[in-house]
């Protein structure tokens, strides 16, 4: 006999874990550490600088630059030798890029070499942000649209309320562990929603073809609950081969692509979560109330 895990059952649980995530990354990381922000979004300017001396690390760096260019923070990437220096603007990016280079090259001489430079102006951040938050918006309400019109008003509340667990909890951790909003946290949060909502299309999916056959001689509960089970081992196994090729990612490519790929491996994880306690059980306390009001 097939052995089935009762997740509808266990869904106050998963909603109460949920909220103990959600709440508990946002309170740290929004309140305590504070969200922070890549050039890409507070304008600014980026230097990604090797400089072949042992003897040199981030604090060596942060000591040059102080009296000469302001709010300059320094990352040690990848090689011990290799950094990141990023310093806000106030007026013309290119002042400062060439202060931040002309104080490097002025101290080590031949010693260092610019792998890379970025600028942004204060006003194009700003609209960068705006831009940013205005797609994961539409691809909220794009979302919300396809799935009732594919399924029912229903099933898009549960997805999209879903999507928005997997957003809040993906963003939570990101700032908890003190990492840099940017336009390709974005793009990975973007990723993340498409992803999730593939996941959740399935078991949905599953639910109507079961519902078709079964509703009459089975509770609605029990129904989605069966559907989840014969879709589990589809999901894990598909998020196990992404997560894993993800991970390589984050391992072996590099700074430059760090942030993205520790978004795609938390909303991997989070969104698999969504998908088999979170989405269904939404969508069978929904389906619940609108049985009571009529």
């Amino acid at each position: 006999m097939e052995r089935k895990f009762d997740f509808i059952g266990k869904r106050y649980i998963a909603y109460f874990l949920s909220f103990l995530l959600i709440a508990g990354s946002w309170f740290y990381g929004a309140f305590i550490k504070g969200a922070k922000f890549g050039i890409d979004f507070t304008g600014g300017a980026l230097v990604q600088v090797k400089i072949e001396d042992k003897n040199v690390n981030t604090e060596t760096l942060r000591q040059l630059f102080k009296g000469k260019v302001e709010g300059v923070t320094v990352q040690n990437i990848e090689t011990a030798n290799e950094f990141l220096i990023k310093a806000p603007v106030k007026g013309d990016p290119n002042k400062t890029v060439e202060s931040v280079t002309k104080t490097i090259k002025e101290k080590f001489n031949g010693k260092a070499e610019i792998r890379r430079v970025e600028m942004i102006g204060p006003t194009v951040g700003k609209e960068l942000r705006e831009k940013g938050i205005m797609a994961l918006i539409y691809a909220m309400i794009g979302i919300l649209l396809y799935v009732a019109w594919r399924f029912e008003a229903i099933f898009a509340f549960g997805a999209v309320l879903a999507l928005f667990h997997d957003t809040l909890a993906t963003t939570g951790i990101f700032m908890a562990v003190g990492r840099e909003f940017s336009l390709p946290v974005i793009a990975a949060l973007l990723t993340v929603i498409g992803y999730s909502i593939n996941d959740t299309i399935v078991v949905y999916d599953r639910i109507r073809e079961n519902m078709k056959v079964l509703l009459r001689s089975k509770p609605f509960e029990e129904i989605v609950n069966e559907s989840i089970n014969q879709t589990l081992s589809r999901t894990i196994i598909t998020s196990l081969t992404t997560f894993f090729v993800v991970l390589c990612l984050y391992i072996f490519g590099g700074g430059v692509i760090n942030d993205f790929a520790f978004v795609l491996l938390v909303g991997i994880i989070v969104g698999t979560y969504s998908s088999i306690f979170i989405a269904s059980a939404i969508v069978v306390d929904w389906y619940k109330r609108v049985k009571k009001v009529k």
